[in-house]
């Protein structure tokens, strides 16, 4: 059955977070058919990602496809954070979801949404502290690339992005379809072992 992925992106999104796991899930074949990948941001404005790349989203959050597996990459996620619309549509999605993941910083958004709470997390090195600070209910986790809660799964900063997708890859569809997207990436350097699975009830 074809899965449904959408990636968040807003104005200031760190291109690796959000290209990455989208390389992943695009090349990703399993049987029945490949993923449908696209991008979701709050309106259908052009958006310019952190550096250069002016990126115009195939759909908002007002007319997005129901996902099966949102990816909220990192980045300059304060006007994210900050709006009512965005966190809603994260909140009104995520029960049905197979995964929910945040790269780098894109954890802040599903800190907002109260997703975290009670939950162990990570992030990009450089915001340990911040969510330390504004995550009190979770438990924040270093030196790790990625945390799997079940269904929430949080990953380091910029390229642990990819770690994470094939992860969930791995989950939904086996070890062999992960390893063979990482092939076809050339993406040698992945350990499925890098992460920590949180044993849930």
């Amino acid at each position: 059955m074809m899965k449904n992925v959408a990636i968040f992106i807003y104005d200031g999104v760190e291109i690796l977070d959000f290209s990455g796991p989208g390389e992943v899930f695009a090349a990703t074949h399993p049987e029945g058919g490949a993923m449908n990948v696209y991008t979701v941001a709050a309106t259908k404005e052009p958006i310019i990602s952190q550096g250069f790349v002016r990126i115009l989203p195939e759909y908002s959050i007002k007319d997005a496809p129901k996902p099966d597996i949102i990816v909220l990459p990192g980045g300059n996620t304060r006007s994210s954070v900050d709006n009512p619309e965005v966190i809603e549509w994260v909140t009104s999605v995520a029960p049905d979801l197979d995964a929910a993941i945040s790269v780098c910083t894109g954890v802040f958004i599903l800190q907002k949404t109260g997703l975290l709470d009670g939950l162990k997390a990570t992030t990009w090195h450089g915001a340990i502290d911040g969510l330390k600070a504004r995550a009190p209910k979770t438990e924040v986790l270093e030196n790790t690339r990625w945390v799997d809660n079940g269904r929430i799964i949080t990953t380091a900063g910029v390229s642990a992005g990819i770690d994470g997708a094939l992860h969930i890859v791995e989950k939904l569809y086996g070890r062999a379809a992960a390893e063979a997207t990482a092939h076809y990436m050339e993406y040698d350097k992945w350990d499925p072992s890098a992460g920590v699975i949180v044993e849930t009830p």
